[in-house]
């Protein structure tokens, strides 16, 4: 699983915000149905691979075409002219033919709204009317089934949505589920979780319509400050080496066949080999995978904008765009508002924070990120940077501390394992850093997913480690989701 979906993150490029994770199941549970607490909004992250083609239609496909019909012929034909011909640029061609053609259908035009007839399985009812709900096991669905069992019918809405359109538009479907929620209900308030992609959808929706309706708000290993990687990719910086390939296929996995096979590779230099390939291929044809891949499918897509730190904008809009006079009025006006919304973020968060709305920020770290950008070395959850997920955490790079030299602002605020200093982020007294958990780590029946549930009933002091069984640094284990202390 793990090697299928690092293998279309290799090929798409910016595959990256995917929520594919391992599952872990556990004995369902038992608990009683708990009313008394507000309904729940899961806003999940981004579900790259369910996006369809004329949904809801007898045409109805895919938007990604991983068939084999697709794939084989082109593998083939690349693989021949590399070997065979030894024409390295004829198969980079076929190469990037392919990747088009299996990616087209996420194509935005100009103005950044779909071009294709797209869509996604709507879930605008409570998420009771939705029996396979129940028969999910891993990350931000695992939570929800864990949800449904405990608050009951009517009390857990879940959002799923179009990653690649405008957060704004997102913001309205979620502003519906509020709305149903408290009629439903007959709470005044309801509860949000937003997973990953979601952070930047419910940043939108708070912006946009204020968070009167909202009593809790969960930030869970999400993209409410942003991803570098999506930076980098708007930036052109794109990396590959043998020792981040090395770190991410072996993170994690409990494979030791797995294991064994990535360690010959990397110790007899194979995986050097292949990044000389790489190598060759970003000096040489970085412009071809722009031009031909990435800007017509991607670079019109309005929330991969709204990802970009504020540092990065005009460098991305001038790298993609040459300049902001090429790009169309109503991308861009969207594209600002976004960044504007960003800017506002901080201010908004602390302003709901006084005026009693409990938030919390969860950010996992520990594991490396996706191996083709210039900012693989980060630390992470295994597909985005803890220093984003974290509100701008001082985070050490992969398999580093800070150093036995750093001093924290406020030691309180320092890791046990000296790599996470949450001095520099926003929220750092509400914010919750757990080494070695994968993305999204709530997965149904783990303690990663009561540690979530906990959050979402506490009604005393929400600030970050006030429950002694949740110190505010805390460990996983990749694979069982165990929480413990540091040793």
């Amino acid at each position: 699983m793990k090697f299928k979906k690092t293998l279309s993150l290799f090929l798409a490029l910016v595959m990256i915000f995917s929520c594919s994770v391992y599952a872990f199941a556990a004995e369902p549970k038992t608990a009683e149905t708990i009313t008394e607490n507000d309904p729940l909004i899961m806003v999940r992250g981004m579900d790259f691979m369910n996006v369809k083609v004329d949904p809801n239609t007898k045409d109805e496909k895919p938007v990604n075409d991983f068939s084999v019909e697709t794939i084989a012929p082109a593998a083939v034909k690349a693989l021949f002219r590399l070997f065979v011909k030894r024409d390295k640029d004829a198969a980079i061609d076929t190469v990037l033919d392919c990747v088009y053609n299996v990616l087209k259908y996420n194509s935005m035009d100009e103005n950044g709204d779909p071009v294709y007839n797209t869509g996604m399985r709507d879930y605008s009812l409570s998420a009771d009317h939705y029996p396979e709900l129940l028969e999910e096991e891993a990350c931000e669905l695992g939570l929800v089934r864990t949800a449904l069992e405990t608050y009951g019918k009517k009390y857990v809405y879940y959002v799923s949505y179009d990653w690649r359109v405008d957060p704004f538009v997102v913001a309205k479907q979620i502003n519906n589920a509020v709305k149903l929620a408290v009629k439903s209900t007959g709470h005044k308030k309801v509860n949000i979780v937003c997973a990953s992609m979601g952070g930047i959808m419910t940043t939108a929706y708070l912006s946009k319509y204020g968070y009167e309706n909202i009593g809790r708000c969960i930030f869970l290993s999400s993209t409410f400050c942003g991803a570098q990687v999506a930076c980098d990719v708007l930036t052109g910086k794109l990396q590959i080496t043998a020792e981040n390939i090395y770190n991410y296929l072996s993170n994690g996995s409990a494979n030791s066949l797995g294991k064994f096979a990535m360690n010959v590779l990397y110790k007899t230099g194979l995986l050097n080999e292949f990044t000389k390939l790489t190598d060759y291929i970003l000096e040489f044809r970085k412009g071809d995978i722009y031009s031909r891949v990435l800007k017509p499918i991607f670079g019109n897509s309005p929330t991969l904008w709204g990802l970009v730190c504020a540092d990065d904008y005009e460098e991305a809009i001038n790298f993609v765009f040459g300049s902001r006079e090429n790009v169309s009025p109503v991308l861009l006006k969207r594209t600002d508002a976004l960044q504007n919304m960003m800017k506002n973020r901080t201010a908004l968060l602390k302003e709901m924070i006084k005026n009693g709305v409990k938030i919390n920020v969860v950010s996992n770290y520990g594991s490396p990120v996706t191996p083709f950008c210039v900012s693989s070395d980060f630390s992470g959850d295994t597909i985005l940077e803890a220093y984003n997920t974290s509100g701008f955490a001082t985070v050490s790079k992969f398999g580093k501390t800070l150093g036995d030299d750093y001093k924290a602002e406020n030691p309180a605020l320092l890791s046990p394992d000296n790599c996470v200093d949450l001095s520099t982020a926003i929220l750092p007294e509400y914010t919750y850093m757990i080494k070695d958990a994968p993305h999204v780590a709530s997965s149904y029946g783990t303690q990663y997913s009561d540690f979530v549930m906990y959050l979402l009933s506490n009604t005393g002091d929400c600030k970050a480690g006030s429950n002694a069984k949740y110190p505010q640094f805390m460990v996983s284990d990749f694979n069982t989701q165990t929480l413990r202390a540091f040793d």
